[in-house]
């Protein structure tokens, strides 16, 4: 895991990775220049003046025309850049070489270093999508477990069996759309928690039956909801909005009349979801330990989501914000 921190942190892996290169360079021209009677220091003076000018090549190919273009499969206009591209390096090394005195250097390897370096390129997309993907197996385990200890416990089900058959007692026609409601819930879960994406409108109604349900267990507990936005092609990685609706009831819970206002808007795959509950002006009788606001933090990093989240408390109030911008579509 070391490894792969070290790897994911930028500054590290072009550190390591231009130090390598840097090495390899100086073992295959040490014997030409050497020969010529010259110092390890003069030899790396020269390697540096001919290694910087192809690093500012390499990086300017890999983000101006290699990830917008080629990655973004507009083919047509990468070709013609690459033509440019590669014409206007060639120019620029035969005027570059001579000028800094580095003439006696073969073009051929000077090349072979560029190819190298976009082939380094290709190779960390790859990782860091293997990586990627990882995470995201794992993060989505995590979750699929975290719901099975919270969810398919005895004292869940002795507690969902009890209201229901409180309900049965006193409101028998409602039983049947409260034990639907029950079995749609716990069925989202565990399917959703088995793919990297859901869509949005499908993340909106699984919250709306687990308020249902528990505004069914809670009568106190005033929960209102609005949702503004078209939500049928944006697609969010599954049960996001979960642990803060969880926090939102358990909190709230505690007073005499719990209350939770959520507000979710999309605008041009700009999503805004922010909620609002009372709580205990005093430190809460419950425990928190955290865990389902790190895992999404987590989740938020894993899949690269371009966010903001912010948390505030005043008083007896609590309120959570989270902005996330560009949002993914679901492919027709």
């Amino acid at each position: 895991m070391k490894v792969l921190k070290i790897y994911q942190n930028f500054f590290l892996r072009n550190l390591i990775i231009n130090v390598i290169v840097f090495g390899i360079i100086f073992v295959c021209v040490y014997d030409e220049i050497k020969f010529d009677g010259h110092d390890w220091i003069y030899i790396l003076g020269k390697i540096a003046l001919g290694y910087f000018p192809c690093i500012v090549w390499i990086t300017f190919f890999n983000l101006f025309i290699i990830k917008p273009f080629l990655f973004e499969k507009k083919i047509k206009i990468f070709i013609s850049l690459l033509l440019v591209y590669w014409s206007a390096f060639y120019f620029f090394m035969n005027w570059y070489f001579p000028f800094v005195d580095l003439g006696k250097f073969r073009t051929l390897s000077i090349l072979s270093l560029v190819f190298n370096g976009t082939l380094f390129y290709f190779m960390h997309i790859v990782i860091s999508k293997k990586i990627s993907q990882t995470d995201k197996k794992i993060i989505n385990f995590q979750s699929e477990l975290s719901f099975l200890k919270q969810q398919l416990n005895p004292h869940f089900l002795l507690n969902a069996m009890n209201n229901l058959y409180g309900e049965s007692l006193t409101e028998p026609h409602k039983l049947p759309d409260r034990i639907l409601n029950l079995s749609d819930m716990l069925r989202y879960q565990i399917e959703a928690t088995k793919k990297d994406h859901v869509l949005l409108n499908e993340e909106i109604d699984f919250v709306k039956k687990y308020t249902e349900y528990h505004t069914f267990r809670n009568e106190r507990l005033d929960f209102k909801q609005n949702y503004d936005g078209t939500f049928d092609k944006i697609e969010i990685p599954p049960l996001f909005f979960l642990p803060l609706v969880e926090n939102a009831i358990k909190f709230s819970g505690e007073t005499a009349e719990p209350y939770i206002l959520l507000d979710l808007k999309l605008k041009c795959r700009n999503l805004s979801f922010s909620l609002k509950n009372n709580c205990l002006e005093d430190e809460s009788k419950l425990s928190s330990t955290g865990i389902g606001i790190e895992n999404l933090k987590r989740r938020l990093e894993v899949h690269g989501l371009k966010h903001e989240l912010k948390f505030k408390k005043e008083k007896n109030t609590f309120s959570i914000t989270l902005n996330i911008w560009n949002l993914p579509t679901a492919v027709s």
